[in-house]
């Protein structure tokens, strides 16, 4: 993954900090890595190698500065961008001999977090394939009105499109349509979502799938990436931001992805 696109790894307990963060940097085109707390975000730098962490100094269990002493014993030359809630928790923790390579206060200065890790050398790599077949996009929802919206946009990308209006539908849909990508609705009647996931990662374990979700089932979708999927989106979402993921998770041209409105 990391040979493909950088991965960043984004922790804070505030929901809302976090889906900032992943929206911004996801749209830079980093893949962007999230937790919400010090166990969490140790345990996904062991299993992911991101290139760079962004870290909350008030984190929960562990804390801030417990976490980053984890992370420098795991990595020494990790690059770390330190957040708080305010100027002088960020004072405090430079007295405590902070090694990192920013720190800033909330409310997040993104654009200015994006110039700290450029100068820790941590940049996305420009996309420079261009396409050689109509990527292949199963959308699996419930609500035909959500599909159609999105039917209609990724087709005037150039997606070549199906749909499934449950997770027993998509099962059969992924086996024979092979797409390259699946946009899993995480709450269905009969199926759940994460039902689907896993029966869709023993048909096929290499496609890439992507919760779509409510804020409310944040967690649980969340909890989903431990169990094979690639990425999740809160509904509601921008056009763009649906296109800048999948310009991350697909080997396709990105030229494909531009000119979105807003969903």
């Amino acid at each position: 993954m990391a040979e493909s696109f950088p991965s960043i790894l984004c922790v804070d307990d505030d929901a809302e900090v976090l889906e900032a963060l992943k929206e911004y940097f996801t749209h830079k085109g980093f893949i962007v890595l999230t937790a919400s707390n010090g166990v969490e975000a140790c345990m996904q730098v062991k299993r992911w190698g991101p290139r760079a962490v962004i870290l909350d100094l008030l984190i929960p269990r562990l804390g801030g500065l417990g976490v980053l002493g984890r992370i420098h014993a795991i990595d020494p030359a990790l690059p770390v961008i330190m957040t708080a809630d305010t100027g002088e928790a960020l004072a405090t923790g430079a007295d405590a001999g902070l090694s990192v390579a920013g720190a800033f206060a909330k409310p997040l200065d993104l654009d200015g977090i994006a110039r700290a890790l450029a100068r820790a050398g941590v940049v996305p790599l420009e996309e420079t394939s261009p396409p050689r077949t109509a990527p292949r996009i199963l959308l699996v929802d419930d609500q035909s009105n959500f599909r159609e919206m999105l039917v209609e946009h990724l087709g005037g990308k150039g997606f070549e499109v199906r749909e499934a209006s449950s997770g027993e539908d998509a099962v059969e849909q992924v086996a024979e349509f092979h797409p390259h990508i699946v946009l899993l609705d995480l709450t269905m009647p009969g199926m759940g979502g994460l039902e689907a996931l896993r029966q869709i990662k023993t048909v096929a374990p290499r496609t890439c799938v992507i919760m779509v979700t409510a804020l409310d089932d944040l967690d649980t979708a969340r909890g989903a990436l431990a169990q094979g999927a690639a990425d999740y989106l809160t509904k509601p979402f921008p056009l763009r931001y649906l296109d800048s993921v999948l310009a991350i998770h697909l080997p396709f041209d990105a030229e494909l992805l531009r000119g979105s409105a807003t969903l």
